[in-house]
């Protein structure tokens, strides 16, 4: 019987560079580009997957930007500090009307658009993004990357399945006024993370809520020996004579990940 070949899973997500100068997503690292403390990468499995989980989007150019508390400049091309409503990329109109539909054409993405709330500004990485059916993305800010006191993000979610292609962009608040706030292009703008639809609507939120440690109303106990069990191993207090297992956590998740589980 002759082999049947390897199906390959369909992708979750689909990026499309439609900025020819844009840098391609990256696919997020456990080490959070380095910046996790060794300690954390070594023994903390939790903010490895966190920070492992999706990919890096980087902003399609550098940006400079300046709020003064009622007004957002940007400076492009090293030249004069101009007011912020809408800025494009160099070059790329062109490029978009040369390939767009004729419905389209002067309607390309802009790069930076000013919102219409003080010191807001959205900014778009040169990337649009698809999902398969089903699947959502959850844009936030890079995970586990020490943020920076100029300005905030805002995180959204994103039904790129049924809105799509979408252009990926993040919305960030300006905080400081009157000095130069610069978005680097090398540096990850945004984390976009795929999320089924099912895991934030409604039937996700149902919860239980158990009060106490006590015995409950129908005289149960708040925890069965069996959780309490689970609790030891959990905080890894030393049972039937044995050592703490230190470090179970990260062995186990590890092991898991190897086999498929």
């Amino acid at each position: 019987m002759p082999q049947q070949p390897d199906r390959q899973p369909q992708p979750t997500i689909k990026f499309h560079r439609i900025y020819p100068a844009a840098i391609s997503p990256m696919r997020a690292d456990k080490s959070a580009l380095g910046l996790m403390p060794t300690m954390a990468y070594r023994h903390c499995e939790a903010m490895r997957v966190a920070s492992s989980f999706g990919w890096y989007a980087f902003p399609a150019e550098e940006v400079h930007l300046r709020w003064n508390g009622a007004d957002v400049f940007v400076r492009e091309g090293g030249g004069q500090w101009q007011p912020l409503v809408r800025s494009e990329l160099p070059g790329f109109a062109d490029h978009w009307n040369e390939h767009a539909p004729a419905d389209l054409v002067d309607l390309a993405p802009p790069f930076l658009t000013r919102l219409p709330m003080p010191g807001l500004v959205q900014v778009w990485t040169g990337l649009l993004c698809s999902t398969a059916p089903g699947w959502s993305v959850l844009v936030r800010p890079p995970s586990n990357m020490r943020g920076s006191f100029l300005y905030s993000a805002f995180e959204g979610i994103i039904e790129t399945d049924r809105y799509r292609p979408c252009p990926l962009f993040m919305n960030i608040q300006l905080l400081a006024t009157d000095v130069d706030i610069m978005l680097p292009k090398t540096v990850p703008l945004l984390q976009v993370q795929p999320l089924l639809r099912e895991t934030y609507d409604e039937r996700a939120h149902a919860s239980q809520e158990v009060d106490g440690l006590g015995a409950q109303d129908d005289g149960a106990p708040a925890l069965s020996p069996q959780e309490w069990q689970a609790y030891r191993r959990t905080i890894r207090v030393e049972t039937e004579g044995l050592p703490p297992e230190s470090g179970h956590y990260a062995a186990d998740t590890r092991k898991r990940d190897k086999s498929g589980d």
